[in-house]
């Protein structure tokens, strides 16, 4: 029996050891399959990756778009290290059929750069590799880890080789600092756990909207403020996946919010919806940002507890208290009964900002609202309290203090100047719509119909906005022939789907419908 005892501890040691062997062995080659994504999530913002094989690159070849985005340069350089590095067989043995990460990081002097980032293969052999790139004529050995390839007579390319990961960049200071691994990377966990829901996708874009404010900061000419300022506490992923297309450059996907607190979370297990708000919009409209939910009263409960967590909520329900005692008006009657389920912020090609909410019934919430209000003209009229709509709608409202308001046709449009609501009410009223231009409504049909939350820019009606925003080099890019001026549309779309937002990416151009010779010659 002791035998037998002792015999059955044994083999239950053997066993654990050797699973123990296993599964260490395991979690180290798994690490090694890691350390490319490490290096290339570190302070990343935007991640873009597809599989080094040579149907993407044929598909790639024919995405004029594509080229168009990044533009002539980064094009270029992206064609001439493919030219240099997977079409040698003798290199790309090392790297064929590995995923490529190519990064958007801040470099020096306000300048954006790529990062590009590989595995090389595992069961090669590192130094093998290494003494590949000494052959090549175009490569110089720097240091033991460091190469340097001439791409042409004034540039040149360094990459880094280190512990079987191979980086790329024009950036010596981006291949220093992708060496650096984080213990801890909620970027990376976040796409190994997409990855796992990802089969037979070509490209996909990873985004970590934690690392923006980094990006903006070299992009923007000022500082991170006004509409841009939720990217300074934004802490949400996306991961989306590249829809080619010859026509559009459009992406799907989800967007999760990691943050409890963010103001988005509010559109979460909300059911999708048909919004008609933009409708309303002036035909010289920027941008705007829409958000909906299927009832107010019940998206209000839950705008009342944001306000709790975030402190807010004394402040609110005082201001709601000060209307009732001064001026007899409940405006909780008013707000939870005649608000339908939409509201929009936009801004118009002049600068000018603006604010609309959706009602079911305009002419009765005009009445109510009679003695919170002041008079400017028969149409026009004038909030007598501050923060009447931050404390109903939250953080959008939050610039228009105490605004100026028309009410029409069930719609209250807000802004704090009194010229700017007439300035939209001349339009308005001279059907001088967003909806009515064909830009608008190409990029319509190429998105859902339903959503929650939808951010839109006009690219052209945005000229002027960017010129005083950005920085030159960005600016020009966006207006040269050769870069983004034929992009009319940028939308980025988000549908609640649980505690996930569905969403699509959208970079669109109206193309101009060919008319055919046997109308045009009549």
């Amino acid at each position: 029996m002791k035998k037998i005892v002792i015999l059955t501890s044994a083999l239950f040691l053997g066993v654990a050891f050797m699973a123990y062997l296993y599964f260490s062995k395991l979690g180290i080659d798994n690490d090694a399959k890691d350390l490319a994504l490490q290096s290339a999530t570190n302070n990343a913002a935007l991640v873009f990756s597809f599989r080094n094989d040579k149907g993407f690159y044929d598909i790639l070849e024919g995405q004029q778009l594509i080229q168009q985005v990044l533009g002539k340069d980064k094009m270029s350089l992206l064609k001439q290290l493919k030219a240099n590095m997977i079409d040698d067989n003798l290199l790309n043995r090392y790297l064929k059929d590995q995923q490529v990460y190519i990064s958007l990081l801040p470099d020096s002097n306000k300048t954006l750069n790529f990062l590009i980032t590989l595995q090389i293969q595992p069961e090669n052999d590192i130094k093998k590799f290494h003494e590949q790139l000494k052959l090549k004529r175009l490569i110089t050995e720097n240091s033991k880890e460091l190469y340097t390839v001439k791409i042409n007579d004034s540039l040149q390319v360094y990459l880094g080789v280190h512990n079987q990961v191979l980086t790329v960049s024009t950036s010596l200071k981006l291949i220093n600092d992708a060496n650096i691994r984080l213990t801890e990377n909620p970027f990376t966990e976040y796409i190994k756990e997409n990855n796992r829901q990802i089969k037979n996708v070509l490209a996909n874009i990873y985004i970590n909207f934690n690392q923006a404010p980094l990006l903006l900061k070299n992009i923007i000419a000022g500082n991170i403020n006004g509409e841009i300022a939720l990217f300074n506490q934004q802490n949400s992923y996306a991961v989306l996946n590249y829809n080619f297309s010859k026509e559009k450059i459009l992406f799907n996907g989800s967007t999760e919010i990691k943050d409890q607190h963010n103001y988005l979370k509010l559109f979460e297990n909300t059911a999708a919806q048909n919004t008609s708000i933009q409708n309303i919009l002036p035909d010289n409209t920027a941008n705007y940002a829409l958000y909906a939910y299927d009832d107010y009263g019940k998206w209000f409960r839950k705008l009342n507890a944001w306000q709790e967590q975030t402190k807010i909520l004394s402040k609110t329900n005082a201001v709601i208290k000060a209307v009732k005692d001064n001026y007899r008006t409940d405006l909780n009657s008013i707000f939870t009964t005649y608000t339908k389920n939409q509201f929009i912020l936009f801004q118009l090609s002049t600068g000018e900002k603006l604010g609309a909410v959706s009602l079911s019934d305009g002419e009765k919430t005009k009445q109510l609202l009679f003695d919170v209000s002041t008079d400017y003209n028969e149409e026009i009229k004038l909030f007598k309290s501050a923060d009447i709509l931050y404390s109903y709608f939250g953080e959008p409202f939050k610039k228009f203090e105490r605004p100026y308001y028309v009410i029409i046709d069930n719609n209250l449009v807000v802004a704090n100047n009194a010229s700017t609501i007439q300035s939209f009410l001349n339009s308005y009223k001279k059907n001088r719509l967003l909806i009515q231009t064909p830009q608008y409504l190409a990029a319509a049909n190429e998105i859902s119909t339903t959503s929650n939350v939808s951010y839109y820019i006009n690219t052209q009606n945005s000229a002027d906005i960017f010129r005083h925003n950005i920085q030159l080099s960005f600016y020009r890019h966006l207006r040269a022939d050769s870069g983004l001026k034929s992009f009319d549309t940028f939308c980025y779309q988000m549908t609640a789907d649980k505690n996930k937002f569905i969403t699509n990416l959208l970079l669109n151009k109206y193309i101009q419908p060919k008319i055919p010779d046997s109308l045009s010659n009549r």
